[in-house]
């Protein structure tokens, strides 16, 4: 995956002041869309990974011609100064020891989460565990590599503006699986709120705040609409991060289907079969798919319609992407061995915890978000030991859709409404629907100070927010 990607390159000089947009010159129908640039490991050493991140300003040009200015990454000990949307993405081995030293160019104070991997509670990049860094400042993260799988980075600071500027990247930790495929690509989920200047909008709709900020365009990967060319007949493997503020995709690819692999937390030891695939914000998924068809056809991944409440209308399909089928057919991929898992043991003397998830509007300026009630910061903090085993029951009373995300470890799904899940896999993410409950199985992770939230970002900033206090 070190290909670089097909996507919106951004120039940002080294004072943080905004660069001129440079688009990518690699042709829209290259093979290589879906390869992100890697950061550059500076330590030699074998289980030694040190890079350098540096969030910057800068420009691109979402619709053409009309550029926007916003935020990004960049590799810090790259020649050339650019940034990208996605950032570079850090490519890791299960075992290996990280160091990461970041840099903010920012005029406002930023930090780095690392979604979905298990890091020290200090390194986690949020208020409550680390002081944000400040314009021109700096910070060292470091951790271990301990999960296999598809994460992504992004600040735990202003989420709800800073993400929707272009501040997240991608993560990919080889655990060594035997799952062969002709071609390995990242997909980043996302979408924009943009003026007919091209411009990120500046205003805020009551409805933004209540679904999350609803993009007018939709990206892969930082680009609108983009395309590439691959042979009939080919078995890829594909991986979704959904990056966005609020959206869900609900993705199909019209006349075939989707080999789920693998979930948050890695891979699955049953893959199933799917048509649809739904990916709330911050979920990933792993799937294999196999490209039928005969050379010159175009394919297109869509999202369709789904209802995540507030009746939301069905705009129709929409297309994400094309890829285009050209050359000799490409011959069958054997797959020799999926992943393992192992239920955490949980019976009726297991300690439960309920959480209740809702909204207040009436009397208030703009919406609030509710756990037990209550909103960040007064929600009361849980507090409870390292390495027990507790069911939390989250219950979601308000007219809409809730995707709930834990820091620090991951956790099982039990059961929605009593019904048992079909499919068993690590999460860290999980869509709660309106008006049902869901459980899950949580083994507590390191002891320290982690959060739990709404990941529609507009949500956990106004009040879904929760800490997580381990002894």
């Amino acid at each position: 995956m070190g290909a670089v990607v097909a996507g919106i390159l951004l120039a940002g000089c080294g004072s943080g002041a905004p660069g001129a947009g440079t688009p990518d010159m690699i042709a829209a129908t290259s093979s290589a869309f879906g390869h992100p640039a890697i950061l550059g490991d500076r330590d030699p050493a074998t289980g030694q990974v040190e890079v350098s991140l540096v969030a910057t300003a800068a420009k691109t040009e979402y619709l053409p011609g009309k550029p926007a200015n916003v935020w990004a990454y960049r590799d810090g000990s790259a020649a050339a100064d650019t940034a990208t949307i996605p950032g570079p993405m850090l490519q890791l081995r299960v075992g290996d020891h990280v160091t990461v030293h970041f840099r903010n160019e920012l005029p406002e104070a930023t930090t780095i989460h690392w979604h979905g991997i298990r890091v020290p509670p200090a390194h986690d990049g949020t208020p409550i565990a680390q002081v944000p860094v400040p314009p021109g400042g700096t910070f060292d993260y470091v951790f271990t590599a301990d999960d296999a799988g598809t994460f992504w980075y992004h600040p735990h600071v202003k989420s709800d503006s800073q993400i929707e500027r272009g501040l997240y990247g991608t993560i990919v930790v080889d655990g060594g699986d035997e799952v062969r495929a002709d071609d390995d690509r990242m997909f980043v989920l996302d979408d924009v709120k943009l003026e007919a200047t091209g411009l990120l909008s500046e205003r805020t709709a009551p409805l933004d705040l209540m679904l999350g900020r609803q993009g007018n365009v939709l990206l892969v990967s930082g680009r609108r609409a983009p395309s590439f060319e691959t042979r009939p007949g080919a078995r890829e493997r594909w991986r979704f991060v959904n990056s966005a503020n609020g959206r869900y995709f609900n993705l199909r690819l019209p006349g075939h289907t989707f080999q789920v692999i693998a979930w948050d937390g890695g891979l699955l030891a049953e893959p199933y079969e799917t048509e649809t695939l739904l990916v709330a914000p911050g979920e990933r998924y792993e799937v294999l798919v196999t490209l039928d068809g005969a050379a010159g056809d175009e394919l297109a991944l869509q999202t369709i319609h789904y209802d995540r409440g507030h009746d939301i209308p069905d705009p129709g399909p929409q297309d994400l992407l094309h890829v285009r089928l050209a050359g000799p057919a490409s011959s069958p991929v054997p797959t020799r061995k999926w992943g393992t898992f192992a239920a955490i043991p949980v019976n009726g003397q297991t300690p439960r915890r309920s959480l209740v998830l809702d909204e207040m509007e009436e009397g208030l300026p703009e919406p609030r978000f509710t756990i037990n009630g209550q909103s960040a910061p007064d929600v009361p903090p849980i507090v409870a030991r390292s390495g027990d085993v507790e069911v939390w029951e989250i219950r979601n009373d308000a007219p809409m859709d809730h995707p709930f995300h834990l820091h620090g470890m991951f956790f099982q799904l039990v059961d929605i409404d009593g019904v048992a899940p079909a499919h068993r896999g690590w999460k860290d993410t999980i869509n709660v629907p309106m008006k049902k409950t869901v459980r899950v199985a949580v083994r507590y992770g390191a002891a320290g100070k982690w959060m739990y939230h709404c990941h529609i970002l507009e949500h956990a900033e106004r009040g879904m927010m929760g800490e997580l206090m381990l002894q």
